[in-house]
């Protein structure tokens, strides 16, 4: 009979003798840093899929509704330096998900409690339920940086090296599904105005038995590291946790920007990132003209992020193969390749800012399977994009490259959302330039695997 193995039990992937063993619970940890993060990014798209139910609902405008999606980024770029900080001090890891968790139980909670505490027919439900959703979405919006710094180090602390790049995937693709799946179950949710607040019931569910998990168990780092470069980032958190502030964030920065390839992969990732995600979410202003439906338009998007996330684990798994190990330049500049042909395909279907009518006819099946490469080959070049910093910048904390690439995301993704909607024939068009450019970037990268090097050496 076989006994099953406790949650923190060794298990060596090179031998019983192996010095940089694993442990089973690293899958826990992964999992619950992962049900955070999809937490996270559902809970931020909480209201725009539903945007005329909670017009009706709460009694305000379009503007309104908008503003309460854009406090993502508006919030995500302060808030980054600070949540480097915290996650490379002593026992950072723990302390910053022990934040996540908890904050965002706060934010759904004061989302809810108009709901429960006042009738909708109240001439001060609008003035209160605003209030709170105000605050509840800021709070989770800092979130953010708690979600996507962590990534790559949570990966270092916990994974074989061998294993690194499929979990931090999976770390990474986790937020992508929490806005797929907000896109696709909120408004099954919401069919009427007065059902927003099932919705509410429901995130309040999740932000509650995620909480609960974390409380339970979560450990800031193994009790043995996996790889010399693990053990390295453990010593540093433990060194100098009194020195690191946010005047050594910003020195760190300045040191990391004297590296050509960092200058051009920060180019690629924040530049192709950014301009994709806005392009996405207008998908419904592009395809009017071709007669499309929003219904249509919101499926095409549900199949462009579905796609990123199979491509994300199909290439993570690859690269983690004795034979791609060291292949993570070829390999993304073949998805920014197909990328851009999958773009140029989509573009020549379309009204252009070049072409009057379409070259190729739009149908339902082309702009789906265009908008599907799409999405399958940018996201399998996100994850190694990450993991090539990670490599690069060692033994800089895989957080603070991390940090820069989410922030040059969010950065562009806040520019594009100054584009008027009216203008999403130029977008259309950046998108495609924007891939085109960082694909010719991506040429001059030199990727030095510093981090796997000295694993390889040391095991």
């Amino acid at each position: 009979m076989m006994v099953p193995l406790p949650l923190n039990t060794v298990i060596s992937l090179h031998g019983s003798s192996s010095i940089y063993p694993v442990y089973r619970c690293r899958f826990y940890v992964l999992f619950i840093f992962s049900f955070l993060a999809f937490n996270q990014c559902l809970f931020w798209l909480t209201f725009s899929p539903i945007s005329k139910s909670t017009q009706i609902y709460y009694h305000i405008d379009e503007s309104t509704v908008n503003l309460l999606l854009n406090w993502g980024p508006i919030i995500f770029i302060p808030c980054l330096p600070l949540a480097y900080v915290l996650l490379n001090k002593q026992h950072g890891l723990r302390k910053t998900v022990l934040l996540l968790a908890i904050t965002d139980f706060i934010a759904v909670s004061l989302r809810i409690m108009p709901t429960i505490f006042i009738s909708p027919s109240n001439s001060y439900f609008t003035s209160i339920s605003l209030l709170f959703i105000h605050i509840g979405q800021i709070l989770n919006a800092a979130c953010g940086p708690l979600v996507m710094a962590p990534v790559s180090q949570l990966s270092c602390l916990w994974f074989a090296p061998d294993e690194r790049t499929r979990a931090t995937t999976l770390a990474i693709m986790a937020c992508s599904l929490g806005s797929t799946i907000g896109f696709l179950i909120t408004p099954w949710i919401v069919t009427k105005s007065e059902h927003v607040p099932y919705l509410l019931q429901l995130h309040f569910i999740l932000a509650f038995c995620a909480l609960v998990l974390t409380l339970i168990y979560f450990p800031a780092h193994p009790p043995h590291a996996p790889s010399v470069s693990a053990q390295s980032l453990i010593d540093m958190s433990m060194n100098e946790q009194n020195e690191n502030s946010l005047r050594s964030y910003l020195n760190d920065i300045w040191r990391c920007f004297d590296s050509p390839s960092f200058k051009l992969l920060c180019s690629v990732g924040g530049i192709s990132g950014g301009v994709f995600a806005a392009w996405t979410g207008l998908f419904s202003n592009i395809l009017a003209a071709e007669n499309f439906t929003e219904q249509q338009s919101g499926w095409f998007g549900f199949t462009c992020s579905l796609s990123t996330i199979i491509g994300g684990l199909i290439t993570s798994t690859l690269a983690d193969t004795r034979y791609f190990r060291r292949s993570f330049k070829s390999i993304i500049l073949t998805m920014l390749c197909g990328c851009f042909l999958a773009v140029l395909y989509f573009q020549l279907s379309i009204h252009t800012i070049f072409f009057d009518e379409p070259i190729f006819k739009p149908t339902v099946t082309s702009i789906a399977l265009s908008v599907t490469f799409a999405g399958l080959f940018q996201g399998s070049a996100i994850p190694l994009v990450y993991e090539s910093f990670a490599e690069i910048m060692f033994p800089k904390p895989e957080s603070l490259s991390a940090s820069v690439l989410v922030l040059l995301n969010n950065v562009t993704a806040l520019i594009m959302l100054f584009i008027p909607p009216s203008l999403y024939k130029l977008l259309n068009f950046l998108v495609l330039f924007s891939i085109g450019l960082c694909t010719v970037l991506m040429m001059y990268v030199n990727i030095d695997y510093k981090r796997r090097n000295i694993d390889e050496r040391k095991q």
